[in-house]
């Protein structure tokens, strides 16, 4: 297996891009990761994906991990950005050094909110779009004191975000140092049950690829109605899987077993048929 790391700029972030070949032909998947996780934390995805036949990527999130700047009040975005720039030039990147683009793309979180998006916006092309972990976020998918405790930090976050030009989000135990624009997004979302790129859409979608939607049985940021409702802008279907590791909560903690998602995506493709061809992992 060859890995290497590629580079891409968007905006003022630097943002990389780690690529894993297999010693053979295959499809690619494209991994998404959630806010504040570094790319790093899907190695173990990445081998069930590499064992399963698929070529891998997996970017950080500009301001994340081996990405820089940190976030700033100069170096900021939003949802629009990640959907309608930032995940267009990721494409076409892996266009030019693959030939082809992303026969699967798995956002985890926030990774499979905007691939969901750029999907319903016609940017994903061939791609299937698998979501983990990831749900709508209008309050309303939630009940009781969850609902309560979710409207009080999307108040916050929108309060300290502008106060401070970033959202400091290590401290406060959400996310990473995240930008201004996207925890503003994030917070208005919640209010209005609308993602800032919905916007934009017209009626009907522009994606035909069929999309699915994992969530996990415990998971408080992400629970199944979320998620049908994420789906629900694609049309797509949404599944709950149990907790796959024993301790943690479970919309982070499922990267450490990865192995029943991977699964579950095998299951669904099945049905498409993604031709794998064979390849060899080595090394």
């Amino acid at each position: 297996m060859h890995q290497r790391t590629l580079s891409l700029k968007f905006g003022p972030f630097q943002v990389p891009v780690s690529v894993s070949h297999l010693n053979g032909d295959g499809p690619l998947a494209l991994i998404l990761p959630a806010l504040g996780v570094p790319a790093a934390k899907y190695a173990l995805l990445q081998q069930e994906l590499h064992e399963r036949g698929y070529h891998t990527a997996v970017t950080e999130l500009p301001g994340t991990g081996g990405s820089h700047p940190r976030p700033h009040r100069g170096a900021d975005y939003g949802y629009s950005d990640l959907v309608l720039t930032f995940i267009p030039q990721l494409l076409r990147l892996l266009q030019q050094q693959f030939g082809r683009g992303p026969a699967l793309i798995l956002g985890h979180s926030i990774g499979g909110q905007t691939a969901t998006l750029a999907a319903r916006a016609g940017l994903t092309g061939d791609a299937r779009i698998v979501s983990v972990a990831a749900g709508h976020i209008h309050y309303r998918c939630w009940r009781g004191a969850q609902r309560l405790q979710l409207l009080g930090a999307a108040a916050l976050a929108g309060i300290v975000a502008n106060l401070l030009g970033y959202f400091p989000g290590a401290r406060l135990g959400f996310g990473g140092r995240e930008a201004r624009g996207l925890m503003t997004d994030w917070s208005r979302s919640i209010f209005s049950g609308q993602f800032a790129p919905e916007k934009r859409f017209s009626t009907a979608p522009q994606g035909a690829q069929p999309t699915l939607h994992i969530a996990l049985h415990g998971d408080p940021f992400a629970p199944l109605q979320a998620t049908r409702r994420l789906a629900a802008i694609t049309g797509g279907e949404a599944r709950q899987l149990p907790a796959t590791y024993p301790k943690g909560n479970p919309h982070l903690s499922w990267i450490k077993n990865p192995g029943p998602v991977a699964a579950a995506v095998d299951e669904w493709l099945e049905p498409g048929g993604v031709a794998k061809p064979a390849a060899t992992v080595t090394g």
